[in-house]
């Protein structure tokens, strides 16, 4: 059977694609410019060679366009924007989003305009996203490295495209957002795990989550601790992509999946906390026997 050209099916969609050398781009008609596409398919080695990562401007403040960084400045003034409320309804203090690579001016403009699609062009992203990932074939993809479903009408966006890719992909997310949780419960090739559980968030420093594991295991919860950020994660050859993060635990054996905070500035598992550090990967050894 002949392959159908990528050309063909982003057409289909109604969307304009082309190759510029080694780069594959499409025509973003919402700000009249060729842009790369939208889901980055291996780029973080921490989900896997094969899978898309799919993020946004996080926080959840309204920003004047002169607070902004000039890259995301000319964002705006693409849009005829001069403000913009940030996509995470319940950002919450020390969250992860705020550290890293999701400061680096190049990414904050792209998530920016992300959002930017999403709050004000959905139809037109809707097309775009399902184009890329029927034209790439991308198998797996997690929603929202940044960011959070803001609204019930991206939410659902979200739902039509993995009910229209059950048979090809796995999409995989972390939210916090409560009619998120509700609109995409029972969708069987999305998986989600909540961020905050009945003792406080779902990541922390050792101390943090061997106090969550232990009051929550006490109230009579199954609780599962994700090996990312240990030697077992390595032992065990575990990415994202494989384990999914816990998310098939969460959906068959347990009621929360927990996880340690990732390597920041101000904190790095077991460096000052060795004692919790061993005994959190004590419990996560058990749980793979």
């Amino acid at each position: 059977m002949a392959r159908i050209p990528k050309t063909d099916i982003y057409a289909k969609h109604g969307i304009e694609f082309k190759k510029d050398g080694n780069k594959e781009l499409i025509y973003c008609n919402p700000i009249d410019k060729w842009i790369n596409k939208l889901i980055p398919v291996g780029t973080n080695t921490k989900i896997g060679k094969k899978a898309g990562t799919w993020s946004m401007t996080h926080g959840n403040e309204t920003v004047n366009i002169i607070d902004m960084h000039v890259k995301m400045q000319e964002i705006m003034k693409l849009v005829n924007l001069t403000e913009i409320t940030f996509s995470c309804p319940i950002h919450c203090d020390d969250c992860y989003c705020d550290n890293g690579c999701f400061n680096f001016p190049d990414n904050k403009a792209k998530n920016l305009l992300k959002l930017i699609l999403a709050k004000y062009f959905l139809e037109w992203l809707e097309r775009a996203l399902t184009a890329q990932i029927e034209a790439d074939k991308i198998t797996q993809i997690r929603i929202h490295a940044a960011g959070d479903f803001f609204s019930i009408e991206y939410t659902m966006m979200w739902k039509r495209i993995a009910n229209r890719f059950e048979k090809q992909t796995i999409f995989w997310t972390y939210t916090k957002v409560e009619f998120a949780l509700d609109i995409l419960k029972d969708i069987p090739n999305l998986l989600i795990v909540p961020s905050i559980t009945a003792c406080g968030f779902n990541f922390g420093t050792c101390k943090e989550l061997l106090y969550r594991y232990n009051k929550l295991t006490k109230l009579g919860y199954r609780v599962h601790i994700c090996a990312c950020g240990t030697p077992i994660e390595k032992e065990l050859d575990i990415h994202c992509c494989t384990c999914l993060h816990g998310c098939k635990a969460i959906r068959k054996e347990c009621d929360y999946v927990l996880f340690i905070k990732h390597s920041t500035n101000d904190y790095k598992a077991g460096e000052k906390d060795p004692d919790e550090f061993a005994k959190i990967c004590e419990i996560i050894a058990n749980q793979n026997n």
